[in-house]
């Protein structure tokens, strides 16, 4: 089984040694899989750019650089744009991948993976029905990809009540998946700092950061619902127009549309609490 760890790099230096020996101790549980390693950089100003090509040097047969100009003043831009470098080279560098694992390279994800959880969902022992699968954290905090039940809008789209909307989201879904009665919760859209993907489901789409391509694959019932979900919980709020919206609401709601299962497991990849990722300015 071929596998590629997706890795989006913006001045991360303090975070990629940890990475390195996550991704070690992967290689060490998988030594029957190929597991290769993409890094697409990102104008860095620290020595992000050395420290990968000291990292390539050491394993020049399945770790890819990259470097990108992303000019955008638009942060969810620029990490779309980098993403979708990583998709060009799965699908058209690389041979045979079945599983893709995009992975923030920053504060959220740099403390000891749970191989037994990856390896788990790459070998599918438990037999769960999906196509993208993120995971549970002490604290879920990525509101900002996530879209499930009712709630079919980005979070950042209530103006002043935005802020309001992520720590009441926090809260409930945590809540969803803590007392979920099964091993993963079927989403539109979640992320959480990691998830994993079958890549031949996901020939074909792409990232993208604005809200004016967003906003075309939502349809008035999913704001509808929308609105109404949150009044039902107290919040007075009005749709309003944004000009960055997460990059992986428009790729998943573009799987969606190709019969993508979308999901979220309520097991853990690691117990750090974050509050968010902070390392792509």
């Amino acid at each position: 089984m071929n596998i590629a760890l997706c890795f989006c790099v913006k001045n991360c230096e303090p975070y990629l040694f940890s990475m390195f020996l996550n991704i070690e101790l992967l290689k060490v549980s998988n030594i029957n899989n190929k597991i290769y390693s993409i890094f697409v950089y990102d104008n860095c100003t620290d020595n992000s750019e050395n420290i990968l090509k000291d990292y390539q040097s050491k394993n020049p047969e399945n770790v890819i650089i990259r470097q990108i100009d992303n000019p955008s003043p638009h942060r969810t831009v620029r990490i779309a744009k980098a993403r979708n470098e990583i998709v060009n080279i799965i699908y058209n560098e690389l041979y045979d991948i079945q599983y893709h694992i995009v992975i923030d390279c920053d504060d959220v994800c740099c403390t000891q993976w749970n191989t037994d959880v990856i390896n788990n969902y790459l070998n599918n022992f438990d037999n769960d029905d999906w196509d993208s699968i993120s995971f549970n954290r002490d604290e879920y905090y990525d509101i900002w990809a996530l879209m499930y039940d009712d709630f079919r809008f980005q979070c950042y789209g209530f103006g002043d009540k935005s802020w309001d909307v992520v720590l009441f989201l926090r809260k409930a879904f945590q809540h969803k998946l803590d007392t979920s009665t099964q091993n993963s919760i079927q989403v539109y859209s979640g992320f959480d700092g990691f998830a994993i993907y079958k890549t031949a489901k996901f020939k074909g789409i792409k990232y993208d950061g604005l809200y004016e391509n967003y906003i075309k694959l939502i349809t008035p019932i999913d704001i509808y619902k929308t609105l109404i979900f949150l009044r039902k919980n107290n919040f007075n709020v009005r749709i309003q127009e944004t000009v960055e919206c997460c990059e992986h609401l428009f790729y998943h709601l573009c799987a969606i549309k190709k019969g993508c299962k979308i999901k979220v497991s309520k097991f853990k990849i690691t117990d750090l609490k974050n509050i968010g990722s902070v390392n792509y300015p």
